[in-house]
């Protein structure tokens, strides 16, 4: 990754290392951020498909880049994300109340699949903890950026069916991707993720090939990801990519920033 590209993301760390996401939903809301609802029918295809080739019903995900455990709400629930957007923020909305009740009792209410259970991993202890709080995620884990895994860290990965990300491409790195899929390697999940444009997913592509995974970028599962954030982020990310040779005409003419998807599969299991 060019470590230029780094500080053209912007850092929602002080929106969401606090106990209550209201803060993280309303700075993504700003910026129009949507990838976790567009990736999720692209998850529900791969999962479908996974389970038709390893014959597997119950599936255990890990989010890499969970922050409030969005993508296990969205996957094990009917909502969409401005459902989320709207009863997090809007002053009558279920989620609007800082009541830790409220919160579980809302999202056992929409009838939370227990044939997809989520692992989360996300630097923000806080965010993680919300989503386990209320049942969202089975298990977390924060900080796998910077250091190594513990035993117990390692044995909650183990029997991992498949990997997902959707934002967190840019901020982590191919140490964190590298940590995470070796704890779970026995069972070789899959590993599906989104990379905002103009960041490279070559350094995780050439991890994942060293456990024997083929990775493919699927052209037809691009999808928006956010808003750019001011006209500087767009002239840096604009320029990047034409120095990387990277198709830019949707970020040129919607104002949208868009993230790649990839595939990564054993040999003769890709979807």
């Amino acid at each position: 990754m060019d470590a230029s590209l780094v500080g053209t993301k912007p850092d929602f760390t002080a929106a969401y290392n606090h106990r209550w996401p209201h803060s993280y939903f309303r700075a993504h809301l700003a910026l129009d951020y949507m990838i976790p609802d567009r990736a999720k029918p692209v998850f529900e295809r791969v999962f479908a498909d996974y389970r038709r080739v390893r014959r597997k019903n119950s599936l255990k995900i890990i989010d890499v880049g969970c922050s409030y455990g969005i993508n296990a709400a969205l996957l094990r629930t009917n909502l969409d994300l401005d459902e989320l957007y709207a009863a997090y923020l809007e002053p009558s909305g279920s989620l609007s109340r800082r009541q830790e009740t409220e919160h579980s009792d809302f999202f056992r209410n929409c009838g939370l699949r227990d044939d997809i259970r989520f692992v989360g991993i996300d630097p923000s202890f806080r965010a993680v903890r919300y989503a386990q709080s209320l049942g969202l995620l089975e298990a977390g884990i924060t900080a796998v950026e910077t250091r190594d895994l513990t035993v117990n860290e390692r044995c909650t990965l183990m029997d991992a069916d498949i990997l997902i990300s959707t934002g967190c491409v840019g901020y982590a790195t191919e140490q964190t991707f590298a940590r995470v899929y070796h704890a779970s390697a026995t069972s070789r999940p899959w590993v599906v993720a989104f990379a905002m444009h103009p960041f490279s997913y070559d350094a995780i592509a050439a991890v994942l090939r060293g456990f024997a995974l083929e990775t493919k970028l699927v052209d037809r599962f691009r999808q928006r990801q956010r808003r750019f954030s001011t006209p500087a982020e767009r002239e840096t990310i604009l320029n990047a990519m034409a120095k990387l040779g990277m198709e830019d005409h949707l970020e040129r003419t919607t104002g949208y920033i868009y993230a790649s998807c990839y595939i990564s599969a054993p040999a003769g299991e890709a979807p």
